[in-house]
């Protein structure tokens, strides 16, 4: 071979398969769904990364129950470890099959996350706190990009006397700045 991947058929682990055999559906495979199924379930309850594959683990060996139905029939290795990088791979994976409607639910789930952080801060709100009102008004710019109805900002450019910008005025300015970006790009390369 010169060094490019074969065209053999492959499972879905991405071992190679004889061509007249079916295509498996590997036990490395399920245990990758199950693991991005459960990550995703932990993350939408606002578990760390880190703490998601304490629990996958803890699973793994018994010590704790899942939270997403291990299929049967399916055996997870004993010496079964993962890290939290593996875990956010697995949730990026995981976010990435989900059908745009669930990613709807995931938004909707931030929104009122966002709406539970606003409503613990109304007592400070209400005391005129300066803290919680600044981190109110951040709950609130975060819920407006999450939603997308945040209203873009509008730049208006007047010339004299607040009356409107003549377009060689306009064209002259453009020139300048152009001119003064050229000035600074040539003094830092004669530095």
């Amino acid at each position: 071979m010169s060094g490019k991947m074969s065209k053999r058929p492959r499972n879905s682990d991405g071992t190679i398969r004889r061509t007249n055999k079916p295509r498996l559906v590997t036990n490395r495979t399920i245990v990758a769904r199950w693991v991005e199924a459960e990550t995703l379930h932990l993350k939408q309850l606002g578990m760390s990364y880190q703490l998601i594959a304490g629990h996958i683990v803890d699973v793994v060996h018994g010590r704790q129950q899942a939270m997403v139905p291990i299929p049967e029939h399916e055996q997870l290795p004993a010496d079964y470890r993962i890290s939290a990088q593996a875990v956010h791979r697995a949730f990026r994976r995981g976010i990435a099959r989900l059908p745009n409607a669930e990613a709807v639910e995931l938004r909707k789930l931030d929104s009122e996350r966002c709406e539970d952080m606003f409503l613990s801060l109304q007592p400070g709100i209400r005391k005129g706190d300066p803290r919680s009102v600044e981190a109110a008004v951040k709950v609130l710019t975060h819920k407006s990009e999450i939603n997308g109805y945040q209203v873009p900002a509008k730049i208006e450019m007047t010339g004299k006397n607040g009356g409107p910008l003549a377009i060689e005025t306009f064209r002259r300015m453009c020139e300048e700045a152009e001119q003064g970006q050229a000035d600074d790009q040539d003094a830092a390369t004669t530095k």
